[in-house]
């Protein structure tokens, strides 16, 4: 019963909170100021509440005072029965009862479900845990700033106390004691309460405080809407400008965000907007009790049903058997249950407490804009449903969320067209001839939906249980290799650590084996330490590098990076008559998820998107390796967002999507959720591998972001467990979760190639492992001795501390390196960061094999060399088919602009060229390890 209760009541609360403060973080990547964001949005939230309680708390005060003498009197006067009935009849005459004086105590009431909400989120959230604020050092515990003996003092929860009683001195200003004696009592009674709790609560606690100090100090002012409405104004400004100059993210959440801000300056404008609409359209509302309350209630019935059931069980009833066994929950009518709780907590309970609270101009705009969302939501859920492939029981998509203008503008149209009419039938009709027919046919359409889905759900789940289950998606080859032809397999393993392989390898002897026959370019670069700019050179050579794609101003950056991507499988299917298959394309069409219809025009080219793809089938086969109730938590969770995104307008729909976040803010659980959709498809490589491929040779482009992801896995098999217990032999390595992920690339990619061997395809078979860039900072704690203030150490004692971390087996590189850190370190950049991982194993027979043991090349190298690489000895002169030029390789030890950190999203450059301005470039010659050889170019 008691989580019924919470998740009718509280849950909706802690959507908002959890919402604020994901938001918050999301633009200052801080927990603090977070926490802080929370409590500006619940106060923000509150404040029309707080208006009502005070109005009802006045006149409560005021009755009470004219009805003090005759009271008195009575009380001095009568005595047991007699006084009571001779009250009971003064309060008659006097239009009141005694129930009545819960009016004074509103105010205080308004603070308990959003006290219990903050409480259940804020008191256990693992992002808060070890992260420090101001003077807190873990905002995961008690503040505990000193201790008197053992006792420890801490200062928040007496800070909080403070300003409780300062507000409320405040606003009992001429109040009677016993008026003032349970606002005191409830300060205290906080400070009780919240004294040993975590200081992200107690934070968000104080904060509420000085946010109601300040409203209690704002009713004693002139004008108080003006000065809120200014200060308001301030803030989005600043906002604004602050995401539009300042913050890195994406440009289009960016300028999304930026918009809605804007939306403060127009305040006066809603404000007289809606007044006219009372005084027009709506004026029927206002004057009709009984249809306003219909209207409304009809609308929150109807939404509550279409967000926490239609839709729900139409994605479930898809495929019923997928949704069934998830942490020993048979029935997927939970998950329904659920959503329709947290919807109808939403629409049903919270939207019904706020109407009702108003007086009728209040209540019919509540009542037109409820009627409104049910509209807009059915518009947006069942004609603008958007495609975005398969989507998984964890609501992670496999395709990119990519709408194009023209989709967006007809929504905004259809959208202000419903809105047109819906106004227009209003103003001409009364709302039972007009609008409400059509909302009550909507209400029964709905429920019926329900019904039906419902009942299919539990019959296709119980005949689920009553016979084995079986997998809810099939693994079908996408590799296709030739056993009578060459193959090429090129990976592209995003963020890669070079210096990461020999540290890996080297500890694992058997790993080591796996991979005798490859050669480590240990001396690589690349152009860039992000993406964006970094991988067009490993994908289209030495034309694609930041200062040559720049060179072709008159191509747009997207069709210039799109050029990259298809270079290599454009030139083996038309110059060499290969097949190509690739899979998840470095910010294919610049969309972060890859737009792989870059592929169409391209027969010869397959293009598919594999990760994010095999999310929940590897959770559901590897429930044992994940926290439990993760599954079925994750799906009673995002279900809701889920139908909140289907119900909203295109251009809002990859903001609530978050890239398969749902603005969750368990890091971890995201954290682990996001690895396992990029890490599954590496452990299921040999059943997406077949060998049924091109006689002629096969071409394999495959990117994998699992080294991207850093998150710790156990040792020595690199998987991912509930609790990782063995590190061995790096417990002691500073980023290990970086190193771990690194390692369970290799660890997969020997598995792969063990397959390779038992299907005799692995003589026949090149592969190709590059990163478009390095992790960069994991030299700094790691070998480079957790001191970068020291000066460079004697070669001795630098190999003493280097063997104390990885062992007796160091590469002199590594050693080498350490001047060239330090000489980037002090000039603000990391050059690690530019170390890409690039091995490449060659096509081999048994007499190489025989001879081959791994390898490492000091050769100097970039990762632009990877074409060259996987064109030799099959394509004699390979051609760009987009400029014509020749394909060829570097006959030099140089590298011309290489640089130090570019803007890393497509929104922070220009449509036509990479913005350079400020950013440090060098070229680089000869032995990369030579500080003397890195010569920075004038800006």
């Amino acid at each position: 019963m008691s989580d019924f209760f919470y998740t009718l009541i509280i849950y909706p609360l802690t959507i908002v909170i959890e919402s604020a403060y994901q938001l918050v973080y999301a633009l200052f990547d801080n927990v603090g100021l977070a926490t802080i964001g929370v409590s500006v949005a619940v106060s923000f939230l509150c404040l029309p509440l707080y208006i009502v309680a005070e109005k009802w708390q006045q006149t409560e005060r005021d009755k009470q005072k004219q009805m003090e003498k005759g009271v008195q009197r009575i009380k001095k006067t009568f005595k047991g029965d007699e006084q009571y009935m001779i009250l009971t009849t003064f309060y008659k005459q006097n239009h009141y009862h005694p129930m009545m004086a819960l009016r004074s105590s509103f105010g205080l009431l308004i603070q308990v479900p959003f006290f219990i909400a903050a409480y259940s989120f804020l008191s256990s959230m693992p992002a808060l845990q070890g992260q420090s604020f101001a003077f807190i050092r873990d905002m995961g515990k008690p503040d505990a700033l000193f201790y008197i003996g053992t006792f420890p003092v801490n200062i928040l929860p007496i800070a909080m106390t403070i300003i409780n009683i300062a507000g409320s001195a405040v606003y009992t200003k001429g109040f009677k004691l016993k008026e003032k004696l349970p606002i005191y009592g409830m300060a205290l009674l906080f400070l009780a309460i919240l004294y040993d709790s975590p200081a992200g609560l107690v934070l968000y606690w104080t904060m509420n405080n000085v946010f109601s100090l300040a409203k209690n100090i704002f009713y004693k002012i002139k004008r108080p809407q003006l000065v809120l409405y200014i200060m308001a104004c301030v803030a989005a400004a600043l906002a604004i400008i602050y995401l539009m100059a300042i913050h890195n993210g994406l440009a289009s959440k960016r300028i999304l965000l930026a918009a809605l801000f804007s939306l403060t300056f127009f305040i006066p404008l809603f404000v007289k907007a809606a007044d006219w609409a009372l005084s027009k359209p709506l004026k029927n509302l206002v004057d009709n009790k009984s249809e306003r309350h219909i209207l409304f209630l009809t609308a929150a019935i109807s939404l509550s049903l279409l967000t926490g059931i239609v839709i729900p069980s139409n994605t479930i009833t898809s495929s019923v058997v997928e949704f069934c066994n998830i942490d020993k929950i048979q029935n997927p009518n939970i998950y329904v249950l659920t959503a329709f709780l947290q919807s109808f907590g939403i629409f049903g309970f919270w939207f019904s407490c706020v109407y009702f609270l108003f007086g009728k101009k209040i209540q019919s705009l509540m009542a037109a804009i409820t009627a409104l969302l049910l509209l807009w939501g059915t518009a947006n859920a069942f004609i603008f449903a958007g495609d975005y492939g398969s989507i998984s029981r964890t609501f992670i998509f496999d395709k990119a969320i990519n709408h194009s203008a023209l989709s967006k503008t007809l929504n905004v149209i259809a959208l202000l067209a419903i809105t047109g009419a819906f106004l227009f039938l209003l103003k001409k009709t009364k709302a039972k001839n007009a609008i409400l027919p059509f909302l009550f046919i909507l209400l029964i359409t709905y429920s019926s939906i329900s019904v039906l889905n419902i009942a299919k759900i539990q019959k296709e789940s119980s005949e689920t249980a009553q016979s084995e289950i079986q997998e809810a998606s099939e693994i079908k080859p996408a590799l296709r290799l030739s056993k009578k032809g060459k193959n090429v397999v090129v990976i592209m393993a995003d963020r890669a650590e070079n210096a990461y392989a020999q540290t890996i390898l080297n500890a694992y002897p058997k790993l080591k084996e796996a991979f005798k026959d490859w050669t480590l370019y240990s001396h690589t670069l690349s152009y860039d330490s992000h993406t964006l700019l970094g991988a067009p050179p490993l994908y289209g050579g030495y034309e694609y590098t930041p200062l040559e794609m720049n060179k072709r101003d008159k191509v747009p950056l997207k069709d210039k990076n799109n050029e990259a991507l298809l270079l290599m499988p454009r030139i083996f299917t038309e110059q060499a008559g290969f097949e190509a298959q690739v899979f998840d394309l470095s910010w294919a069409n610049y969309s972060w998820v890859s737009d792989m219809s870059i592929c169409n025009p391209y027969p010869k080219i397959t293009g598919e998107n594999l990760e994010r793809k095999y999310t929940s089938k590897w959770m559901q086969e590897n429930a044992t390796s994940i926290k439990d109730d993760a599954g079925s938590s994750t799906i009673k969770r995002n279900f809701l967002w889920f139908s909140i995104f289907k119900e909203s307008p295109l251009f809002l729909r990859d903001a609530i999507y978050s890239d398969g976040s749902w603005w969750s803010s368990d890091e971890d659980f995201s954290d682990f959720v996001e690895f396992v959709s990029f890490y599954s498809v590496l452990d299921y490589l040999p059943e997406l591998t077949a060998f049924d491929g091109n006689d002629e040779g096969d071409f394999v482009l495959l990117q994998s972001m699992a080294t991207h992801k850093s998150i710790e896995l156990q040792a020595p098999d690199f998987v991912p467990v509930k609790k990782v217990t063995n590190k061995a032999p790096f417990e002691n390595f500073f980023g290990y979760d970086a190193l771990s992920s690194n390692a369970a690339f290799f660890a997969r990619l020997s598995e792969w190639m063990e397959y390779l061997k038992s299907n005799d395809c692995y003589d026949n078979t090149r592969i190709i492992v590059v990163a478009d860039h390095g992790i960069g900072g994991m030299n700094l704690e790691n070998i480079f001795f957790y001191d970068n203030s020291r000066s460079k150490e004697s070669e001795q004692e630098l190999q003493e501390e280097l063997e104390t971390i990885f062992g007796k087996e160091i590469d002199k590189t590594l050693i080498d390196a350490y001047a060239m850190i330090k000489y980037f370190l002090d000039k603000g950049y990391n050059f690690d960061h530019n170390h890409p991982l690039l091995m490449m194993k060659d096509f081999t027979d048994s007499e190489s094999k025989a001879k081959r043991e791994f390898t490492v090349d000091n050769s100097f190298m970039t990762n632009a060399d990877t074409p060259a690489l996987a064109f030799e000895g099959i394509i004699q002169n390979p051609v760009n088919p987009w400029t014509g030029k020749k394909i060829e390789k570097r006959t030099e030890a140089f590298a011309e602009g290489v640089v130090a950190g570019g803007r890393y999203e497509p929104g922070k450059n220009g449509l036509y060229q990479f913005d350079l301005n400020g950013i440090k470039i060098y070229d680089v010659k000869d032995d990369m390890a030579n500080i003397q050889n890195w010569k920075e170019r004038p800006q």
